[in-house]
């Protein structure tokens, strides 16, 4: 049984899924459930019962537009775009925040950003056909989130984590992140029979799938919302959870996956937060 604290939650991270349901259909921009979010709407038509975020992913032509029209349409009263690759939020991936509420992870903790309940809206890539480069756009796109993380700061006890995130750091900077970002994002303005997410936590295997998975979306029903999932969506999801999506995980596996808050609270502002 969820908690009050959890439910209260899950309410404002659909109030914002509401929202940026309308505000993409208003500026025709398709978006999809993906990962967690869409493990959870075909199995348990909402969240999962112990997660605490919510996912989508766009094409490149639709992120890129979608980022565009968020700086220039945004409610800015109620929400805050956190543009990916900025001083603000140096990641590969970009969030809506909503304001006067609180979010406040442990490995972000303190830093000078919106600390508001979130949205995730990541960037599927077009990806080479051919595994071996497919693979080394993959590993780009790690050195970099590494890089990023090793600047930021990032919890581990793993002593070999520890090693790269800081040799990333000092390392990746300039022209060589540029370049390694161009080489990630290479193929997108080519024809390209899959797609892949390379800036997450899955690896190499299961982040790309064929891109015909995705086309007209369906809709779904996500805790009293219809919202769209990949068309293959069993597809995509077999890919990325196994051929067993639909059961039910056992405690050790539920267990692995803490929550990503040290703080929330749906009413306060976090500003409060950092005053106390």
């Amino acid at each position: 049984m969820k908690s009050k604290k959890l439910n209260d939650l899950h309410l404002t991270i659909l109030e914002i899924a509401r929202d940026f349901d309308v505000f993409c259909k208003d500026n025709d921009i398709r978006y999809y459930l993906m990962g967690g979010s869409a493990l959870g709407a075909m199995r348990h038509q909402g969240f999962i019962p112990w997660d605490d975020d919510f996912d989508v992913f766009m094409d490149n032509m639709n992120y890129r537009r979608f980022i565009d029209v968020a700086k220039a349409r945004l409610d800015t009263t109620r929400y805050h775009l956190q543009e990916e690759d900025t001083d603000e939020w140096p990641l590969f991936f970009s969030k809506i925040r909503m304001n006067n509420t609180t979010f406040i992870e442990q490995d972000i903790a303190q830093l000078p950003i919106h600390h508001g309940i979130y949205i995730d809206i990541m960037c599927l890539n077009n990806v080479f056909d051919n595994q071996l480069l497919r693979f080394l756009q993959y590993f780009s796109a790690k050195v970099l989130s590494a890089s990023v993380l090793g600047k930021r700061g990032y919890s581990t006890s793993s002593l070999a984590k520890k090693v790269i995130l800081k040799l990333t750091s000092v390392v990746v900077f300039g022209p060589i992140k540029k370049g390694l970002l161009r080489f990630v994002r290479s193929q997108n303005s080519k024809q390209s029979v899959r797609v892949g997410h390379f800036f997450g936590r899955a690896p190499f295997s299961k982040t790309t799938f064929q891109s015909s998975y995705l086309s007209t979306p369906r809709y779904v029903d996500f805790d009293g919302l219809l919202l769209p999932v990949p068309k293959n969506v069993e597809k995509y999801l077999e890919i990325r959870y196994g051929a067993n999506w639909m059961e039910q995980p056992s405690q050790d596996v539920i267990d692995s996956f803490p929550s990503h808050a040290y703080i929330t609270d749906t009413k306060k502002d976090y500003s409060f937060y950092f005053k106390k």
